[in-house]
């Protein structure tokens, strides 16, 4: 991870312009960047890499490629300009210090996102047990399901707040929770925990570690997001029983 840090520090620097290019568009190039990166050093460090670590390192790449590209196309439509010049405003009034802390600390993160990676890039995963190889690739499985459900989700949003960006959306995955991109989220952080699996007790807590991190910021994140729409969706027909009714964001829940 400390071999990745100094990419993802240069993947979230856009933090120092507006501090969601470190939350978001920098969580996303710096996934991309781990993908990358993870390759090289097992050839530097003369180790086949094997399907299994192909496979993470695609799945890795696949997430911070799409995450990447629909910010940046999410940025230029007309239903996210509001939110974007508030962070935009609040960037502004940050200090200098405040952006460094910001940075350092996300990219920082992001750089332990590449253990799980160095676990299955490394001959741990090939001295495993069946039983960890099979917890293995059922994480690059339930990572990739996670990444499409979130995939889904943001496109539907992004799609209803288009056509109408003063309503809610309460249809297609949006009824079965209404954070289903957070479900997605949540999934696919789990799936890469497994990844490391085959590695050291230590490496494992420290790949579980982020998911539980994760569902604590997602739940945080959607409390924060349902007080806004009860106030901003409260006289919409049909809004409070969806809301009444609908889990936050694991269906079923």
């Amino acid at each position: 991870p400390m071999s990745s840090w100094p990419l993802t520090f240069l993947a979230c620097s856009g933090g120092f312009s507006n501090i969601l290019y470190s939350f978001g568009l920098g969580y996303g190039l710096s996934m991309t960047a781990n993908a990358g990166l993870a390759p090289v050093v097992a050839k530097m460090q003369k180790r086949t890499l094997t399907a299994f670590g192909l496979a993470c390192c695609s799945m890795y790449a696949a997430y911070g490629v799409r995450l990447t590209t629909f910010l940046m196309r999410r940025q230029d439509e007309d239903s996210y300009k509001p939110r974007f010049e508030l962070l935009q405003l609040k960037s502004d009034m940050m200090g200098i210090s405040s952006k460094f802390a910001i940075v350092m600390g996300v990219s920082f993160s992001q750089a332990l996102y590449a253990l799980p990676l160095a676990v299955a890039t490394s001959s741990s995963p090939l001295r495993a047990r069946p039983v960890l190889k099979a917890i293995g690739w059922a994480g690059v499985g339930i990572a990739g399901i996670g990444l499409l459900i979130e995939t889904l989700a943001d496109e539907q949003k992004l799609a209803a707040k288009r056509e109408a960006p003063r309503l809610p959306v309460m249809d297609g995955l949006f009824s079965y929770c209404r954070h289903p991109n957070y479900f997605g989220e949540f999934l696919f952080h789990c799936g890469i925990s497994c990844m490391g699996i085959s590695g050291t007790p230590i490496q494992v807590a420290a790949c579980v570690f982020p998911t539980f991190f994760m569902a604590f910021t997602l739940k945080n994140s959607a409390a924060r997001s349902d007080k806004e729409a009860d106030h901003r969706y409260r006289n919409c027909d049909g809004y409070a029983q969806w809301a009444e009714n609908t889990p936050v964001f694991i269906p079923g829940l």
